[in-house]
């Protein structure tokens, strides 16, 4: 624990704990974290350069009231630092770290035994022999049986021809005797193409049940593999026991249970605080979680910015392990919006654009059930089949494209889909940027572990790009029109703030740069072919900022 070099005055003490879930965390904690951050920065006790790609790291810190009312702080560090759990002044993980290396280090070496007998049975000689006989004996059968086939057609036609001619026989007995004959030729035929056929697969069917023996040895240790690796999981969530202040236990998968839970559950800054402080008679005062150095290949994380706890890992498990306490409730992201909004810029019989404010969602959330969709249902009840044919961030502004009904809706999705639609959003970044105009394209898709975030994954997202180029810049911002080639959530967001886009977050982005008084991004203007007229539409309004 580390006191404060200065204890801090009663008034600076929050009465109740602050949520974790908050953007901005107390002051307090802001103190203990440059606190933290100075002695980082210093970087004496790492081996580690936090700054060289993917070594940045999240930590966080704890500011805590001990058994003689003394203030201090507690620090953490996400997950391992340098392949190890423990580091000098940090706390310690959540599980018995000698009890899980015990059962991970005998699991992991029957998985590596397994693995190496796999290896040797898919890539066994025998088995490739057998593959490979398989593959020449359906080529010699196909070639055997086609020559067959042909040989049997020939005679066929000779049949034919020789049936012409004994028709017209005038001797009955000798004619019928000839017909016969033919039969039994178009007879022996069938039977030898049958008994071919039927040979060849007996062939092939009795390398296949050697090779079928041995996938199904390959299958069974497979699936032995995949228990096993299943089994291990369960041991290490088993062995994540949370406590809370009201001196109630779970264990973390009792938070879970319709799944498995996410790897790195539990082992976040902040449950690791939290558990230090509930099992050393420490009393949390605030919390606050930082990224300290080069930001990650995939998510957007900038140096020495504040983010609130994960929603996938921590959000489950940390209303629980602060029950006990007076905790702050978590912050409501909807705004007091003008009941006269969304203002309409155009309307006719079969669609509607209006001009979304920022704060409002484009459709009702799990929480909030204020939006665009539910306000235009009510102010238009004579149109049922009323949609909204794109969407907006609740925190962008701008121009909202509505159909009247199913039919208008799926002509305009159409043009969408088609990518003959021309959209141009007008932005604030955070940073002055060197280059006039660019073009950004890093695939896309959602952050399991933090909805509603967003990350960059060459492996699995979607395609996204976005044209940018600047309109003014001055010393620490740059105003840009984007035009998104594609409309991935949160694109241009992601895009503008990651270190493989402009690195520059748009100014107002609590999930991917700081929370301002709103978020600087504006759809600006909107072209689109009537989906009646064919006219070409386009309209234009101003970005309020």
């Amino acid at each position: 624990m580390t006191y404060f070099p200065i204890t801090p005055k009663a008034d600076d003490i929050p009465n109740v704990f602050p949520t974790p879930f908050s953007d901005t965390p107390h002051p307090l904690a802001i103190q203990a974290s440059q606190m933290l951050q100075a002695r980082l920065s210093e970087n004496k006790d790492f081996d580690r350069d936090f700054f060289t790609p993917d070594h940045g790291k999240m930590f966080g810190v704890l500011v805590v009231q001990d058994q003689q009312a003394r203030l201090g702080f507690l620090s953490a560090f996400s997950g391992m630092m340098n392949g190890q759990w423990f580091a000098g002044g940090f706390m310690p993980p959540i599980f018995d770290v000698e009890a899980q290396t015990h059962f991970l280090t005998s699991g992991k070496s029957q998985l590596q035994d397994m693995a190496k007998t796999l290896e040797v049975l898919e890539s066994s000689k025998q088995r490739y022999v057998l593959a490979q006989s398989i593959v020449d004996l359906k080529k010699q059968r196909d070639a055997v049986l086609t020559a067959l086939k042909q040989r049997h057609k020939a005679e066929k036609q000779a049949r034919d021809a020789q049936r012409f001619d004994i028709l017209v026989m005038d001797d009955a007995q000798e004619q019928q005797s000839q017909l016969r004959a033919l039969a039994l030729q178009s007879q022996h035929n069938k039977r030898e193409a049958t008994n071919a056929a039927s040979a060849w697969k007996e062939r092939i069917e009795a390398l296949a049940i050697e090779l079928e023996a041995s996938d199904i040895q390959i299958s069974q240790l497979k699936n032995s593999r995949s228990k096993l690796s299943q089994d291990l999981h369960a041991q290490v969530f088993a062995s994540y026991t949370l406590y809370n202040f009201k001196g109630e236990q779970k264990t973390i998968t009792d938070f879970f249970i319709e799944s498995t839970p996410p790897a790195g559950a539990g082992d976040c800054a902040g449950p690791k605080l939290i558990h230090y402080a509930q099992t050393h008679a420490l009393k949390p005062i605030a919390m606050a979680e930082f990224w300290w150095g080069a930001s990650p290949a995939a998510g957007v994380r900038h140096h020495q910015q504040f983010y609130p706890a994960c929603r996938g890992k921590c959000r489950p498990i940390l209303p629980f392990m602060l029950e006990g306490l007076d905790v702050e409730p978590e912050p409501y992201y909807g705004l007091e919006i003008d009941q006269d909004e969304p203002k309409i810029i155009y309307e006719d019989d079969v669609l509607i654009v209006i001009n979304k404010p920022s704060g409002l969602m484009s459709v009702p959330g799990k929480l909030i059930k204020d939006c665009v969709f539910n306000r235009l249902m009510a102010a238009h009840p004579e149109c049922p089949e009323l949609r909204l044919v794109h969407r907006l961030d609740m925190s962008t502004s701008g121009i909202l494209l509505v159909a009247k009904n199913l039919k208008i809706n799926k002509l305009l999705q159409k043009q969408f889909i088609q990518r003959t639609v021309d959209k141009r959003y007008e932005a604030i970044l955070s940073k002055p940027l060197d280059a006039d105009e660019g073009n950004i394209d890093l695939p896309m898709r959602v952050d399991f572990d933090d909805r509603p975030r967003q990350l960059v994954c060459y492996e699995y997202g979607k395609p996204a790009k976005t044209h940018w180029e600047v309109i003014t810049r001055d010393e620490r911002t740059t105003r840009v029109y984007f035009y998104p080639h594609t409309g991935r959530t949160h694109q241009l967001r992601l895009h503008a703030s990651h270190r493989d886009g402009l690195n520059a977050a748009i100014v107002g982005d609590d999930l991917y740069g700081q929370a301002g008084e709103r978020l600087m991004l504006h759809a600006q203007r909107l072209s689109f072919n009537h989906p009646v007229t064919r006219e070409r539409l386009t309209f234009e309004v101003p970005a309020p900022f």
